[in-house]
């Protein structure tokens, strides 16, 4: 009897070291010893998440933060001629060689194209850079490559310009920035606020109702004063580390980036 208590009470305890689950104190041992010992517990075992992930903050969906969040290894050395990069400058292609290298998941958006991890982007060559990776790294411009670096090509440049369109618009660099602090945003909830909701009917009234682009163009510049206005208190919550203010302020600027490309798509 008593070593099929301490079995029991063994297993408990491991269990409660990996699992959390409610504890279910009237059953005994003795009661409970040739049952299985997941039925002891009809409520599911919810599996801790593995120590190497740091806890996303989330409002609206649970996730993991991002593993773009920084560089995590040394100087990457270069698959056809070994010479090793420098480890500030992001290693798409070889400066030597000149060959493409595999996706380097470390290197975020803004590394990619030297800029510093900031919303207020200081950098009007954002165009150009951008178009100057798409010419090194473009399938078509490394067809007598082979397959591999066909392959490694292929996704740089799909990361180049995703990373692009992220960086380029004002929403999705603040969602993104909110990703590598490990915040996932959902971008489906509705903001709870009558007065934004009464002001986009009357911004898509307006919209409807303009009959010239003059009229449409006023009612544009109306509602990026507004972003601009969101967008300025996104940054300066972020700075200071106000996420919540911060993800509130991602929720106005979406509403009025919408708004606007309503109005383009108008004019």
């Amino acid at each position: 009897m008593w070593s099929r208590r301490r079995l029991l009470t063994s297993s408990l305890a491991l269990l409660r070291r990996d699992y959390h689950f409610p504890v279910r104190h009237h059953l005994t041992p003795s009661r409970v010893f040739h049952t299985r010992l997941f039925l002891l517990f009809p409520y599911p075992l919810v599996r801790r998440r593995p120590c190497s992930f740091r806890e996303s903050k989330v409002w609206g969906k649970s996730s993991f933060s991002s593993s773009e969040s920084g560089h995590a290894g040394g100087p990457l050395r270069c698959w056809n001629c070994g010479v090793t990069s420098a480890a500030v400058k992001p290693f798409l292609a070889c400066g030597s060689c000149g060959s493409v290298q595999p996706v380097d998941p470390s290197v975020d958006y803004f590394r990619i194209f030297g800029l510093e991890r900031t919303f207020d982007i200081k950098d009007d060559n954002l165009e150009g850079k951008y178009k100057d990776w798409q010419k090194k790294l473009h399938p078509d411009l490394v067809h007598t490559k082979s397959e591999n670096e066909k392959a490694f090509a292929a996704e740089q440049s799909a990361r180049v310009i995703d990373a692009y369109h992220t960086l380029r618009k004002p929403l999705s660099r603040a969602l993104y920035l909110l990703k590598l602090e490990g915040i996932q945003v959902d971008e489906e909830k509705t903001v709870a606020d009558p007065d934004l909701l009464v002001e986009m009917m009357e911004i898509r009234e307006a919209v409807e109702e303009a009959s010239d682009s003059q009229t449409l163009k006023q009612i544009q510049s109306q509602a990026q004063k507004k972003l601009d206005a969101w967008s300025n208190s996104f940054q300066e919550a972020f700075n200071k580390q106000h996420f919540n203010s911060a993800v509130t302020s991602t929720q106005r600027m979406r509403y009025y980036e919408k708004a606007i490309e309503e109005i383009v798509k108008k004019l």
